[in-house]
């Protein structure tokens, strides 16, 4: 390994027959030693006058509601813990904990509460500095308000993603097939369908009046970690289902947010499969998401040549979804991306790391396609994808009591800052429903509405994952009972604008 000076490093010795043989500690791996964070920019102060008119879809693309231009998602995850250093999850790093001021976060925490303010404020303006305009949220505890985070976003021009299923009640089962992913009683926890129905409404229900939510996630990667979650997917849709209705029924007093599936990159050649299944209508068009999300992190090099050297998009991991993917009739987001192996693989204090070079490629060659990119995420983790170290993750006093921004968070400023989105398709009469992208100008590609895929693509599917179910999506799950009573037996009584309401009613057919 080279010397922490830069230059080779000294030959070890050879070992005695009864020695061990010895060697230096790699450069990132010195016990007990904080490394000094090095002296990062000041970040502009942002004016918090913003105003955050709803956004709508129109065919594939997003628009700004006012305005009638596009609108691209520029965002980040947030999902803080509070974390200290520690060697032992992260493996490697010269660095030493230090104290946080606020206790760690349980990974089913609210971080967006009104009670975090002192841990979001600076977030969500040091986001709105690195250009960001929207935020991916993970966790949201219905039963508490989260108005000062939504005002304090929407101050900053921040438009908020808010999942509608939580991590420890109100979730559906990967593990279980459908229709028992919305169907199965749990002991001890109750009917599944019921509890994660009444959380959505009722996320839905708070959430509905603000003019910056974004979208919802109705549901996020149900096959990272089981098999059987690719046999819940018409689970997902019966959950998108009840969820386009109940905004139907409240549409005088709910604006009706985009419903949004956020998938693993898992790959052909079932990626677009899954996305094509999840935007169809198998029983009618409540159960078809309004838009389709991926989390992707394979983009893991700076550049990739082709045969004569020169840097070809298509020989890198990102060409094969840009053809799967460009006729694609919903709006396309990357829900996540930000690869941090390979050229990008970095140790605390995080010198260097992610330089975002995909980032163009969403403005280029996804400009057609694309309508958001979520950077993952904005904290420091054991999982090390952050773009800042929360206060005290560090013993090192440029971190004690405040947020220290890290080289990859002032790279992706950078790259935030010097792309936007095409105006070619700019101009959408966003109260028409007739209105499409085409109108505005020519299209590469048609995007027609998605047809479910067959029976017997699924069955290959199925045959290939190995799973002991047989097909099953051609069938969603009924509505759950009791999930209309209480705090659900009304609509909420918002003020819905008159042109949003009408753009609403495009999509409740």
């Amino acid at each position: 390994a080279p010397a922490a000076g830069g230059g080779a490093a000294a030959p070890t010795p050879a070992a005695s027959p009864t020695q061990a043989p010895t060697h230096p500690p790699k450069p990132h791996d010195i016990a007990g030693y904080q490394e000094p964070l090095a002296p990062q920019p000041t970040l502009p102060k942002v004016a918090a006058d913003k105003t955050t008119p709803p956004i709508v879809i129109k065919g594939n693309m997003l628009y700004d509601s006012k305005t009638g231009t596009r609108f691209f998602a520029k965002g980040v995850a947030y999902n803080p813990r509070n974390m200290r250093f520690n060697k032992g999850q992260m493996h490697h790093g010269n660095c030493t904990p230090g104290e946080p001021e606020l206790a760690a976060l349980a990974y089913a925490a609210d971080p967006a509460a009104d009670k975090y303010e002192s841990l979001w404020g600076e977030a969500l303006e040091a986001m709105a500095a690195m250009g960001a305009n929207t935020v991916r949220l993970y966790n949201i505890d219905p039963e508490i308000s989260h108005k000062k985070f939504m005002d304090k976003a929407s101050s900053l021009g921040i438009y908020v993603i808010i999942p509608l299923t939580r991590h420890d009640w109100g979730f559906l089962p990967a593990g279980s097939p459908a229709p028992l992913c919305y169907t199965e009683e749990i002991e001890g926890y109750g009917n599944v369908g019921t509890n994660v129905l009444v959380s959505a409404k009722l996320i839905v229900k708070q959430f509905s009046q603000y003019d910056n939510v974004l979208m919802y996630t109705v549901a996020n990667e149900m096959t990272v970690a089981d098999k059987n979650g690719y046999a819940a997917f018409p689970c997902v849709k019966a959950l998108t289902r009840d969820v386009h209705r109940y905004q139907k029924e409240c549409s005088q007093s709910m604006r009706r947010v985009p419903l949004i599936y956020s998938d693993m990159d898992m790959g052909p050649p079932y990626r677009e499969l899954v996305g094509r299944y999840l935007t169809c209508e198998v029983e009618s068009p409540d159960d078809a998401v309004d838009a389709y999300g991926l989390n992707v992190y394979s983009w893991c090099d700076s550049s990739y040549p082709d045969e004569t050297g020169k840097n070809n998009f298509e020989y890198s991991p990102y060409g094969p979804i840009r053809k799967e993917f460009s006729k694609f009739s919903k709006p396309l987001l990357f829900t996540e991306f930000g690869c941090n192996l390979g050229t990008f693989e970095t140790f605390c204090p995080y010198k260097g790391g992610r330089t975002w070079t995909d980032v163009s490629t969403f403005f280029a060659e996804f400009k057609e396609i694309m309508s958001g990119a979520v950077a993952f995420e904005f904290s420091m983790e054991d999982n090390q994808y952050g773009l800042a170290l929360t206060p005290g993750f560090t013993s090192d006093k440029a971190n004690d009591g405040k947020i220290y921004y890290l080289d990859n968070f002032f790279a992706l400023k950078s790259e935030f800052q010097n792309n936007t989105v095409s105006a070619e398709w700019d101009g959408a009469k966003t109260t028409s429903c007739d209105w499409k992208p085409s109108d505005a100008h020519k299209l590469e590609y048609d995007h027609e509405d998605q047809k479910c895929p067959s029976y017997n693509e699924v069955a290959k599917l199925f045959k290939d994952k190995s799973l002991a179910v047989a097909p099953n999506w051609d069938t969603l799950p009924p509505k759950p009972n009791g999930t209309d009573t209480d705090a659900l037996a009304t609509c909420a009584e918002y003020k819905v604008a008159p042109d949003i309401y009408k753009e609403g009613c495009c999509h409740m057919k």
